[in-house]
C-alpha cells in the first residue's frame, strides 16, 4: 500500500454511460477531479474492471495519466476480467478461458495507458473454468509481466482453493459485497448451530478462511448506494433502514464526523482488515469517506449498528 489510506477508489461510476461508445471531455474532467481528490486524500489504490462503463472507466484514467504522467508512480492499479456483457440476444457470460483473459488484460493495459496491472481479479466464478486454461492464462500474464498479483471477486473459499491449486499461485485478494445493507459477511459467521446461516449467501467460514490465509478482503458497494448517508429514501422508506440511518446520524453528530465515516468505520472495525472500495464520483464525498480512518466505534456501538441493520436481535 503506497498511501496512508486503507480505502480503495472504485471507478465504476466514471467514464460516462454504459451505452455510449466514446469518452467525452466532460467524463475526463469528472474522472480527473475524482482521481486527484482521492490521491490528495491519501487513497492510492484504484479499482477498475474491463466492463465498467463498457471499458470507458479505464479509458478516462488513461486520459488523465496523459495529462498527469506522475500519477502512475503514486498509485496501484487493479482491474478485473471474466465477465462478458449481454449480447444482442441478451446472453451474458463468464469466461475464464486462456484467450479471453489474456485479450482482456491486453485491452485493459491499452485503455489504462500502463504496462502492468498491480492486481488482476477474476470477476465472478465461471462454472466452465478449466484448470489447464487458468494455469496457461496466469503463466502467460505473470511471465510477460502484465500483472503483479492475482485475486478474485465474489468467490468462496472452495473456489479460491480450486484456482490456487489449478494455477500454482497465491490468491491475494477477494472482493465481496459488504455493507450495512448486505450483511451476509456477518450473518454467515453467526449462523452456526442456528438457522441464521441459511440466510447468508456466503459460505460459512469464508471470512475466517481469508483471515487465516492472508487474503485481503475488499468490500464493494460499502456505502450501500448512500442509503445510510444522505440518499433520499422516498415516501415509504424501509423502517429498518430508517432506524439504522438515524443511529448513524446520531453517532456522526456525537463523534463530530461524517455519515460516510460511520458507515465505513462499521466495516473497517472487523478484524479482517477489510478495505472498502468507495465509488462516489463527488470530491466532497471522497473527502467525507476518508474521515472513517479517524473513527473508532465501541463494541456496543458496532453491535447496535449490526442489530439495527438486521432488524432483529442476534440468535
Amino acid at each position: 500500500m503506497l498511501g496512508k489510506s486503507k480505502l480503495i477508489y472504485g471507478s465504476m461510476g466514471l467514464g460516462g454511460g454504459w451505452n455510449e461508445t466514446k469518452v467525452s471531455d466532460e467524463a475526463i474532467v469528472k474522472a480527473e477531479q475524482a482521481f486527484i481528490t482521492a490521491i490528495d486524500c491519501g487513497i492510492t489504490f484504484f479499482d477498475f474492471a474491463d466492463i465498467y462503463s463498457s471499458g470507458k472507466s479505464e479509458k478516462v484514467f488513461g486520459e488523465v495519466i496523459k495529462k498527469h504522467p506522475d500519477i502512475r508512480e503514486k498509485v496501484k492499479i487493479q482491474s478485473k476480467a471474466g465477465i462478458i456483457l449481454p449480447d444482442e440476444e441478451g446472453i451474458n457470460q463468464f469466461d475464464f478461458s486462456t484467450s479471453h483473459l489474456i485479450k482482456t488484460v491486453e485491452k485493459s493495459l491499452e485503455n489504462l495507458g500502463v504496462s502492468m496491472l498491480d492486481s488482476l481479479l477474476l470477476h465472478r466464478p465461471d462454472p466452465l473454468m478449466n484448470p489447464k486454461e487458468l494455469k496457461d492464462a496466469f503463466d502467460y500474464l505473470f511471465e510477460n509481466k502484465m500483472i503483479a498479483q492475482m485475486g478474485v471477486s465474489n468467490m468462496n473459499q472452495y473456489q479460491i482453493h480450486f484456482i490456487e491449486k489449478a494455477t500454482g499461485r497465491k490468491v491475494k485478494a477477494n472482493q465481496l459485497e459488504i455493507s450495512l445493507l448486505q450483511l451476509d459477511w456477518l450473518d454467515g459467521t453467526i449462523g452456526v448451530n442456528n438457522d441464521e446461516g441459511f440466510k447468508s449467501t456466503m459460505t460459512p467460514g469464508l471470512m475466517e478462511y481469508m483471515m487465516m490465509n492472508d487474503i485481503e478482503i475488499q468490500a464493494w458497494s460499502p456505502m450501500a448506494r448512500g442509503l445510510f448517508s444522505g440518499k433520499e429514501l422516498g415516501e415509504k422508506p424501509n423502517e429498518i433502514i430508517v432506524k439504522t440511518r438515524n443511529y448513524v446520524e446520531k453517532l456522526a453528530q456525537e463523534k463530530e464526523t461524517t455519515l460516510e465515516a460511520i458507515v465505513l468505520a462499521f466495516i473497517m472495525k472487523h478484524p479482517g482488515g477489510i478495505r472498502p472500495v468507495i465509488g462516489t464520483t463527488r470530491p466532497d464525498r471522497i473527502k467525507a469517506s476518508v474521515e472513517a480512518e479517524k473513527i473508532t466505534l465501541s463494541r456496543k456501538e458496532w453491535y447496535k449498528l449490526y442489530i439495527l441493520s438486521r432488524g432483529e436481535r442476534l440468535p
